[in-house]
């Protein structure tokens, strides 16, 4: 179940079995073993995603979650093949190609970003506070029957949030009717008597992933959040970058990327022997209608001879009769 991790969640079961099966026993695997080195990807090739190579693909961490980067851009194949061959490589000669320093740089921005939300979301939640307008203090019967609908919201949002990460949609909408409805059972209570501003409960915004959590929330909530694939994402994203900036450091300013036409003469070899493959079938192709042929001619009677004769005459004469009149 853990090589599935490596699929991304946006992928449907069998997509998630063929791109795993390419993962481990690479693309070539239906191919003869005599044609197998031909076709086997090498990590240079466009279609191998060279954040994967590099330990870390922010496509795949973020993938559905708040924080959703978007579909591949460039190669897109997880191959582990590719990477052990990556892996291979010296620190040095692994630098010529810049994919350490492309994925160092866009995990810089990627998290700058992320700190700037979580900042914004910080100085909203500040003037949120400041801006209460005074409230009046509910009777004891008022505020027990909100603290219950508040507790009984926390643990429906919760719900709705766990299914949402499922994929279970359709029952998470259905949660969250509920919650508006009780939400609604506390704007009615509450109204035009406000709450006095509880200190105990406040809003926290999350450090790692920008998400916003409650003082009062529960262990079991807590952990779930932090077991959550958005949480975990952010963790590996800013633990790769930590690590990037000690093993590999900023792209030289006189760096120059390492000329190197392995993945260009791949494809070009693959494209070539598939032309190769086409023109073979076609000639097998030609040589079955001629056998059919042959085999139809001998299997017809004598008039059906003389006259599919007579036409083939009859046609190659009207040809050069209008090839006379251009």
């Amino acid at each position: 179940s853990r090589a599935f991790d490596r699929i991304p969640a946006s992928q449907n079961k069998m997509d998630a079995a063929r791109a795993l099966l390419d993962s481990l026993m690479g693309a070539e695997r239906n191919a003869a073993l005599e044609d197998r080195e031909k076709y086997r990807r090498k990590f240079t090739d466009r279609t191998v995603c060279k954040h994967f190579l590099c330990g870390l693909c922010p496509y795949q961490m973020l993938d559905q979650t708040k924080s959703d980067v978007g579909e591949h851009k460039g190669g897109k194949e997880h191959d582990l093949r590719c990477k052990q061959e990556w892996e291979s490589l010296s620190p040095e000669e692994r630098k010529e190609y810049g994919f350490e320093y492309d994925l160092l740089e866009w995990l810089e921005r990627l998290v700058r970003e992320c700190d700037e939300r979580i900042a914004a979301s910080k100085r909203r939640i500040e003037e949120k506070e400041q801006e209460k307008p005074p409230e009046k203090k509910l009777n004891p019967e008022e505020q027990e029957k909100v603290l219950k609908l508040t507790v009984e919201m926390d643990e429906l949002v919760a719900k709705a949030e766990a299914l949402g990460e499922q994929g279970e949609v359709d029952k998470a909408m259905l949660v969250t009717t509920q919650v508006n409805g009780i939400k609604q059972q506390i704007k009615d209570i509450t109204q035009p008597i406000q709450l006095l501003p509880n200190t105990d409960r406040q809003l926290v915004v999350c450090e790692v992933s920008g998400n916003l959590l409650c003082s009062t929330d529960t262990e079991d909530r807590k952990a779930r959040h932090y077991a959550g694939r958005h949480y975990q994402g952010w963790m590996k994203i800013r633990a790769k970058l930590e690590e990037l900036k000690e093993t590999v450091g900023p792209r030289p300013p006189d760096w120059r990327p390492k000329r190197d036409d392995r993945g260009r003469d791949a494809d070009r070899d693959r494209r070539r022997d598939r032309d190769r493959d086409r023109e073979r079938d076609r000639d097998r192709d030609r040589d079955r209608h001629r056998r059919e042929r042959r085999r139809r001619d001998r299997s017809d009677s004598p008039r059906d001879r003389r006259r599919r004769r007579d036409r083939s005459r009859d046609r190659d004469r009207r040809r050069s009769r209008e090839r006379r009149r251009r």
